[in-house]
């Protein structure tokens, strides 16, 4: 064996490492960039509040009704935000084709359906977000209120894809205006 390739064979073999830890780089620095957005979600199962360490919910979408959404990853639908993030004055379901030749300034964010997303079809409709195991009982007392309203802090990213991010509640309209954090 030569001198070179001494020096070629274990560098060869550190490539591979060194694309998959830049892949991952990468893919962290992008699940950490996009807009911040406060959804009601509704839709718990009393007899199935929590599965495993995961809040299992439906996003509520102010003025769209739940036969608006996609429900299929192959749907060719998405949604338009409108407001100043984190509070979302209106939503619109728009066909993705139209939605891609509309101008920036007519949605402050662009949601699509994401075909990889782990809870319901489209993640449109359905997701969970992981609790820790000692938060469990609280989130179940709540989540169980009628007086309280559930409301989910997700990240939209520059893919349209929705991330939750943390569950937090308020009195329903009506009720005193003291929220309640639960991070």
């Amino acid at each position: 064996m030569t001198r070179l390739s001494r020096f070629l064979l274990p560098l060869a073999l550190l490539l591979p490492l060194v694309g998959l830890g830049l892949i991952w780089l990468a893919t962290e620095q992008e699940s950490r960039e996009g807009t911040e957005w406060d959804v009601p979600i509704a839709g718990y199962d009393p007899r199935d509040l929590l599965r495993g360490h995961y809040v299992q919910f439906r996003y509520d979408w102010p003025a769209v009704e739940q036969d608006q959404l996609p429900i299929w990853a192959a749907s060719r639908k998405s949604l338009c935000i409108r407001g100043t993030a984190p509070a979302i004055a209106s939503v619109e379901v728009r066909d993705l084709d139209v939605a891609d030749q509309m101008p920036d300034d007519r949605c402050d964010a662009l949601v699509q359906v994401n075909p990889w997303s782990e809870e319901g079809n489209d993640g449109l409709t359905r997701d969970r977000l992981y609790v820790a195991q000692q938060a469990a009982g609280g989130y179940e007392k709540k989540l169980a209120d009628p007086a309280l309203q559930g409301i989910i802090r997700v990240r939209v990213n520059n893919n349209g894809f929705i991330t939750p991010l943390s569950l937090r509640f308020q009195p329903r309209r009506g009720e005193s205006t003291n929220g309640e954090n639960i991070e």
